[in-house]
C-alpha cells in the first residue's frame, strides 16, 4: 500500500512517505504552508510514485498549530480531489505524545495559550477521554511536546517522523480508516483573533477598571484586601505596572506589580492577583504576561508572597516555577504564615 503521511500540528512538521519499493521521512522546520507540498512532490517523485498511486494519506487533525492543522487538511483535501479512491486514517497529536512515550499513567499536554492547555488522560498508556482544553494540569506524570518546552510538564518528548509513521502504519493495519468528510480539525478551542472578537483579552489596567477591580478584590480577600485609595494609587506610583483579562470592557482577573532593584539587578514583586472566577486560566495568562515582560527587561526575580493554607495559589504557583525561598512567621491578620515564593528569570 502507498502511503503519505502529514503532520504539521507543531512546529516542526512530519512527512511520510511508504511504499512496496521503500520509505521516505522528512521533517520541515520552515513555514509549512510554503515548504510542506514541495516536500511532499519530491519525496514522491524520488519513489517513483505519483499522486493518483497513492491508496491512503494519514493526517494529524490536531490539537496543535490551527495554521499548521488547517494547511495539512486543505493539502488532503487537495489530494481527495485528484484521486478518488483515497482512504484516509486521522491521528491526533496525543497518540503521538504517547507512542513517543511509551506506556503508563499520565496526562499528554500541549500548549493552548493563554494560560490553558490541551490535555489527555492515558491509562496504561491508553487514552481514556478525548483530548479537552483545561487550565489546570492535575496528573502527578505529565508529558509534553520538547519544542513547547513547557516549565509545569515534567518529561518532554520529541515527536520524530519515525514515530509518527508507526503510528499511521499501526492505523493501516487495523483498517481504522475514516471518509474525507470526517476529517475534521480538532481544535478544541476557538483562536486567538476569535476570542478577540469576543472581548476577551490582556491590557493595561486604568482608572475605568478600578471599580471592578475593587469588587473583585473584596470579593477574594474581604477586609484585609486593598481599599480603593490604595489601587487608585497604584496607577500613579513609580516603578508600578498593572495588568488585567477583560471581556467586553468588564475585569476577569487584575495583578499589581512592583519594579524594584535587587542585589543581582531589576526584580518585579507581585503584590496582588485575584480573580472574579476560579480554573479559568486567568492568573496563569496574567503572570505568564509578567514573566514574558521580565524576561524582556532583563528581570532577574519575580517574587509573591502567599497565604500557607492557600493550597490552591501554591499549586498553581509551584506548577508556574515558583519556588519557597522563605516564611513570614504568622504574618497575616488570620495567623496564617506568608510563604515567600520566587521565580528565577
Amino acid at each position: 500500500m502507498n502511503i503519505l503521511c502529514i503532520n504539521t500540528a507543531f512546529k516542526v512538521a512530519n512527512i511520510a512517505v511508504s511504499t512496496n519499493k521503500g520509505e521516505e521521512l522528512s521533517t520541515l522546520t520552515s513555514k509549512h504552508s510554503e515548504s510542506v507540498l514541495p516536500e511532499i512532490d519530491r519525496m514522491l517523485n524520488k519513489l517513483n510514485i505519483l499522486p493518483k498511486d497513492l491508496d491512503c494519506i494519514c493526517v494529524n487533525i490536531g490539537p496543535g498549530s490551527f495554521t499548521g492543522i488547517r494547511v495539512g487538511l486543505a493539502l488532503v483535501k487537495g489530494f481527495a480531489v485528484i484521486n478518488t479512491k483515497l482512504k484516509f486514517v486521522k491521528v491526533n497529536s496525543m497518540e503521538l505524545i504517547a507512542e513517543a512515550y511509551g506506556s503508563g499513567d499520565y496526562q499528554t499536554v500541549i500548549n493552548a495559550l493563554s494560560g490553558r492547555y490541551y490535555v489527555a488522560d492515558f491509562k496504561n498508556g491508553i487514552m481514556e477521554n478525548k483530548p479537552y482544553l483545561t487550565a489546570e494540569i492535575s496528573k502527578d506524570t505529565t508529558i509534553g511536546l520538547l519544542e513547547e518546552n513547557l516549565e509545569n510538564v515534567k518529561i518532554k518528548v520529541d515527536i520524530t517522523t519515525k514515530i509518527f509513521l508507526k503510528v499511521c502504519k499501526d492505523k493501516v493495519m487495523k483498517n481504522d480508516f475514516c471518509n474525507s468528510q470526517e476529517l475534521e480539525p480538532m481544535y478544541l478551542r476557538k483562536s486567538q483573533a476569535e476570542e478577540n472578537l469576543q472581548g476577551v483579552k490582556l491590557e493595561k489596567l486604568t482608572q475605568r477598571h478600578l471599580t471592578d477591580v475593587y469588587e473583585i478584590s473584596k470579593n477574594e480577600f474581604g477586609t484585609s484586601g486593598w481599599s480603593f485609595k490604595m489601587f487608585e494609587e497604584e496607577l500613579i506610583e513609580p516603578n508600578r505596572f498593572s495588568l488585567c483579562i477583560t471581556e467586553n470592557g468588564r475585569v476577569l482577573s487584575f495583578i499589581n506589580v512592583l519594579e524594584c532593584e535587587g542585589e543581582k539587578g531589576k526584580e518585579y514583586n507581585i503584590l496582588n492577583i485575584a480573580s472574579k472566577e476560579k480554573n479559568k486560566g486567568y492568573a496563569t495568562r496574567l503572570i505568564d504576561a509578567v514573566k514574558d515582560k521580565a524576561k524582556n527587561e532583563n528581570v532577574v526575580n519575580v517574587w509573591l508572597e502567599v497565604d500557607s493554607k492557600n493550597n490552591i495559589a501554591i499549586n498553581l504557583y509551584t506548577k508556574l516555577g515558583f519556588k519557597q525561598i522563605a516564611t513570614r512567621k504568622k504574618y497575616y491578620k488570620n495567623g496564617n504564615d506568608a510563604l515567600i515564593l520566587n521565580y528565577q528569570v
